[in-house]
């Protein structure tokens, strides 16, 4: 007996209602924290002034949300409940111009699909409310209730019914550490509101309504995290404001990095990559400033519907975005406040002259000018290729020299091997903490570190760092001269692409030319690497062209051209720079410290790393019990 083709192929049949929501809750409602977001979204969008979330084990045992909010009647929350119900959008054209947290009308849906639920509620206008329970997506139970305006919202048993999803929750603290990394990115978010957090009946946290936002950082982030943010703002094209740490705060990945689109918290790979990029070298390769940056954009030029739980964005233009990000970014770093602004009441410096138009690389998609975040590209000397030795502290290969001295040169022989007497000028009390010339040169420890004082505080330069800040500024100042130099390769190298990013090189010639590469198409997923730059053969050439094609895709032409340009001349800076090891003489130091005043950002060197730490002396007397 043969099998007939019913038996063989089954048919297709309408999911139960009940196994579609469990389904959709898979998306929607992932953890604790996925809960208590919607919820919360709800609660905003029903206009709650007010937000009070309460949890047991971490949110596995119970989640409530209460809100004052203006609520529900009867009616409407039975239907809040049905799948696809939501009163925040109506027809197809209002997603194109969504202006509320929630719209899906999934949520609630998901959520009763996967736990017990008891909601009570009460609108303004009746003096009764209404208690609606139920679980694992059956009707539920309506009753009258006494209850204050708002909404009331419990959350039993997550995952009670769905055994293989309740085993992958984590621990109570994990689930509620998600909790409250929400809930402190809606309080910088939203400084108007008032959100407390509770669990197993304790308070951890309380955020009164202050919409002095560096005040509500303050309360959220703590004072010695809030005391090294600064404001970022622009105006141009879109609004973006909020506040980022000095380079010396930072952390491994984008974790303490809030982002918000419209007010509602977001990952974004490209708000993440214009922040990193502005920053450029001031941070290390993978990590990320701290703080909070908002992007404000007409609602048609966002498309929020792109992700179930909306935690990601698409913007109709990317690359403007990417640019706006960055110049806000970038107008903070200029000014340096962190260094040029120790206090309240010291004035802060305008952008140099190396932002103005003409003084970076143009993006050829937009025409902006896009400078590095490095005021000193405007330096009065533009050095030809390369660097002359007399403008500065070069190796040779008798050690480090002075200007004028060394073979070739006419006039006697000045090698720095002196006593190391200090010869700095006498301590400028009233200099700004960024002048370097000022400090007074004590000596050299390890052969590593400068040792300097001003009038209050003891201050250790790193000069390899130091100096790799100084060289890397005047090669790139060399670079915009015409270009880093090429040399051909005896044999191409071929690099393995995906065909987006071959597309996306090839298209670009205009970029990596420059750089000093001579990239062809070998199939589409291989470029072939005929020159490199000459000034840069320690360079992995693989991981450069697949860094660069990367940049491309990410953040446009002109932004790829700035990071390769980095890059580059970072690694010439590093190969150049006087080392760890090498012993330096005062009248070295006194050079160094003098260049160093004509880099705005030499707090840190090309690759991150911190150039100078300062300790004021009344903290180094508590360091001998002094005080």
């Amino acid at each position: 007996m043969t099998d007939s083709p019913t038996d063989r192929w089954p048919r297709i049949a309408l999911l139960d209602p009940t196994v579609a929501n469990q389904i959709a809750a898979g998306e929607v409602v992932e953890r604790p924290a996925s809960v208590v977001k919607e919820l919360v979204e709800n609660s905003l969008d029903a206009g709650a002034t007010r937000v009070h979330v309460l949890l047991e084990d971490g949110g596995r045992k119970r989640i409530q949300i209460v809100d004052n909010g203006h609520g529900m009647d009867g009616p409407s929350a039975h239907l809040a409940f049905a799948r696809h119900a939501t009163s925040k959008l109506h027809t197809a054209d209002e997603l194109m111009d969504i202006r509320s947290f929630g719209f899906r009308g999934e949520a609630l849906a998901s959520i009763l699909a996967v736990s017990r639920v008891t909601l009570t509620t009460r609108r303004p206008d009746v003096d009764v409310g209404v208690r609606l329970s139920g679980g694992g997506g059956v009707s539920m139970r309506e009753e009258p209730a006494g209850c204050p305006v708002g909404t009331d919202l419990v959350i039993a048993d997550l995952f009670y019914n769905v055994p293989a999803r309740l085993k992958f929750l984590r621990t109570p603290a994990t689930e509620l550490g998600q909790v409250l990394r929400f809930i402190d990115a809606l309080a910088l978010a939203r400084p108007d509101l008032h959100l407390t957090v509770t669990h197993n009946g304790k308070r951890l946290a309380d955020y009164p309504p202050d919409p002095d936002l560096p005040r509500r950082a303050n309360a959220v982030l703590g004072r010695e995290t809030a005391g090294r943010l600064y404001p970022i703002e622009s105006r141009e094209g879109y609004e973006v404001t909020g506040l980022l740490s000095d380079p010396g705060l930072d952390h491994a990945g984008p974790s303490q990095l809030v982002l918000l689109v419209n007010g509602r918290h977001i990952s974004d790979r490209t708000l993440q990559h214009a922040i990193a990029a502005a920053y450029g070298t001031l941070l290390e390769r993978g990590r990320y400033p701290v703080g909070v940056v908002a992007l404000q954009c007409p609602p048609d030029t966002v498309d929020v519907n792109v992700h179930p739980a909306k935690a990601e964005v698409r913007f109709v233009s990317s690359q403007a975005v990417h640019a706006a990000i960055s110049r806000a970014v970038r107008g903070m770093l200029a000014a340096t406040p962190w260094i040029k602004a120790p206090n309240p009441d010291a004035p802060r410096p305008a952008p140099s002259a190396a932002w103005t138009a003409g003084e970076g690389v143009t993006d050829v998609e937009t025409g902006e000018v896009l400078p590095s975040p490095r005021s000193s590209w405007a330096a009065s000397s533009r050095p030809s290729w390369p660097p002359p030795k007399s403008s500065g502290l070069f190796r040779g290969d008798s050690g480090w020299r002075a200007p004028g001295s060394g073979a070739g040169s006419s006039s006697p022989t000045a090698t720095w091997t002196t006593s190391p007497d200090t010869v700095t000028e006498p301590l400028d009390t009233a200099a700004p903490l960024g002048t370097f010339a000022s400090l007074r040169y004590v000596g050299q420890v390890g052969r590593c570190f400068l040792v300097c004082e001003t009038a209050d505080a003891l201050v250790l330069v790193d000069q390899h760092a130091a100096h790799e800040r100084v060289l890397f500024e005047r090669f790139v100042q060399s670079f915009r001269q015409g270009g880093f130099p090429s040399q051909q390769l005896l044999i191409p190298e071929t690099v393995p692409l995906a065909p987006a990013e071959v597309a996306a090189l090839i298209e670009a010639d205009d970029v990596w030319r420059p750089l000093g590469f001579d990239l062809e198409a070998s199939g589409e997923r291989m470029v072939r690497v005929r020159a490199q730059p000459s000034v840069a053969r320690a360079l992995d050439l693989g991981a450069e062209v697949k860094s660069l094609a990367a940049s491309l895709l990410e953040g446009g032409r002109g932004q790829a051209t700035v990071e390769k340009l980095e890059r580059v001349a970072a690694t010439l800076a590093c190969h150049a720079a006087v080392r760890s090891g090498d012993s330096m003489t005062a009248r070295e130091v006194a050079e160094l410290l003098g260049q160093m005043d004509g880099v705005d950002l030499a707090t840190h060197c090309p690759h991150g790393r911190p150039v100078v730490l300062r300790a004021r002396l009344d903290e180094v007397a508590r360091w001998f019990h002094r005080t």
